[in-house]
Parts: structure tokens; C-alpha cells; sequence
């Protein structure tokens, strides 16, 4: 119990500690599936059975198909792949030669290679345990570079987004989308971005604004496809989500990280999609 004031009071959280400290632990409500994030949701309701788990899915797809993935993609890199839930997807649902998760945490990753297994993908999904901004992958080596409501965590974006172009072959895609953590503007504000900061594992350097994100994106190399705020879609819904769930729901974590954690659903947030390209 007591690593949760350590993390919380700790100069920068980081995200493999994090989730480590979270072990195997997933969103409630999500039924047998282990999801960390908080979907996609036009004509879901929150009232609805599995409703987060079918909103997951939808946000799964929303970046997959962004990228246009199909089984002419010999190697996807999925960065920050969490429980790997979205990596087994997009093999199965997207059918993809093979995709490579990448995350920092070691429990999320042993989870993640044992629902592989069971989907009977194993041979087409593997994982590493490295950090997305140093890939050990070779330049050119990968099609398509997903990234589903993670990069927020990498410290930095910018790093990520050089490897993304670095290790995408010419003409490869990256489609992602992401919390955008944009600086406070008010005193409450700013208290509360401490807290967000920590509890969340977000680098100071990854506040700012959409507007900085696309730029340091093109800044990067890529030609942006496509990029649009879907916050309305996305945390809006499921902030009325979480409020709709029983109580035993919210306490199921430490209680030092929900003293931590409650500016996350109060901060104005935005969430970006985007699709880039590098070129040719």
C-alpha cells in the first residue's frame, strides 16, 4: 500500500512503475477482458451491457483503420500495448502478418503474452519489454506504427515520434490517439496538474496543447493525413461512465491513489486522433 504515497509523491512518476504497481488489474466493468483505456463512444451509452468494453473496441478500431491495416502489413508495432488487448485485435479483427507490442511494464507484458497464447496468435503477436523511445528495431523494418492512449506516458512524444519515423519503412503509417494534458491556466488548475502528473505518470515535457502535438509530429519527418479533437467522443463519455459506476468499482485501487488520482476527472483534458505518414 504504501508504494502508492511513494509514486504519488515521487518527482516524476514513471509508467512502468506504475503499472506494475497496478499489477493485473484492469478498468471494472470491462468483463473478462483487461482494458486500461477509456474507449470510443458514438451509439454506445453508458447504460449499455459491456458498454466500456464495446467503446474500447470501437477506439481499437477507430486506430487501426485510421492506418488502413490489412493483411498486406507485414509487421505493425503496437507502442505502449498495455494488456496487449489491441495487438491480439488487430491480428485477429485486422489481420495483420504480425504485430510487436511494446511496453515498459513486465506484469502488463506477462499478461499480455498469455492472452496471445489463448487467442491462438502467438506465433503472429509478440511483445518486448523496451521503451518506445528506443526501439530495438531496425530502420525500415515496420509498416504501420499504432499507438492507443499511451503516448502521453512516453518520455518524451517527441522521442517516440523520431523513432516511429525512424523505424517505419518509407510510406509507413502512424496512427495513434492520445491524452493531451494542456497547460493549467488557473490556480486550481495548477494544483491539480501536480497530482495528474504523478498519479498518471505523465512528463512535464508532454504538456501542451493539440496544436504543439501536430507540429512536433510533422516536426518529426511525417506528412499529416488526418488529425481532430474527439474529446467529446472519448473522455466526456466515459467521465459519465465512471460516474454511473457502484462504488465498489472506484475503491477497488489504493486509497492513497485515489486521493492522487481525483483531478484526472476534472481537468479540462483534450484527446487528439491523428494519422501521419512518413514519406516516401
Amino acid at each position: 500500500m504504501w508504494l502508492w504515497p511513494r509514486l504519488l509523491l515521487s518527482r516524476q512518476a514513471d509508467p512502468g512503475t506504475l503499472y506494475d504497481l497496478r499489477g493485473d488489474r484492469a478498468i471494472e466493468g470491462a468483463g473478462d477482458v483487461p482494458l486500461v483505456n477509456m474507449g470510443y463512444w458514438p451509439g454506445i451509452k453508458s447504460s449499455d451491457d459491456g458498454a466500456l468494453q464495446r467503446a474500447c473496441y470501437a477506439l481499437f478500431d477507430l486506430v487501426a483503420q485510421g492506418a488502413n491495416v490489412n493483411p498486406r502489413d507485414a509487421a505493425v508495432l503496437d507502442a505502449g500495448c498495455g494488456f496487449g488487448t489491441n495487438a491480439v485485435h488487430v491480428a485477429l479483427r485486422h489481420g495483420a502478418q504480425r504485430v510487436t507490442g511494446v511496453n515498459v511494464s513486465d506484469v502488463q507484458l506477462a499478461t499480455a503474452r498469455r492472452r496471445a497464447s489463448e487467442a491462438g496468435v502467438s506465433d503472429r503477436v509478440d511483445f518486448l519489454l523496451a521503451s518506445v523511445t528506443r526501439l530495438p528495431l531496425a530502420d525500415g523494418s515496420v509498416d504501420v506504427v499504432l499507438s492507443v492512449e499511451a503516448a502521453f506516458h512516453f518520455d518524451t512524444r517527441e522521442a517516440f515520434f523520431a523513432e516511429a519515423f525512424r523505424v517505419l519503412r518509407p510510406g509507413g503509417r502512424l496512427s495513434l490517439v492520445d491524452l493531451i494534458v494542456p497547460p493549467a491556466t488557473s490556480l486550481w488548475q495548477r494544483f491539480g496538474l501536480r497530482f495528474v502528473l504523478r498519479s498518471q505518470a505523465v512528463p512535464e515535457a508532454n504538456v501542451y496543447g493539440i496544436g504543439e502535438f501536430v507540429r512536433r509530429v510533422r516536426a518529426a519527418g511525417f506528412e499529416i493525413v488526418e488529425e481532430e479533437n474527439i474529446v467529446d467522443r472519448v473522455f466526456a463519455p466515459f467521465r459519465r461512465w465512471i460516474l454511473t459506476q457502484p462504488p465498489w468499482v472506484l475503491i477497488r485501487y489504493d486509497f492513497f491513489y485515489l486521493l492522487g488520482s481525483w483531478p484526472y476527472l476534472l481537468y479540462p483534458f483534450d484527446y487528439v486522433r491523428l494519422v501521419a505518414r512518413k514519406p516516401d
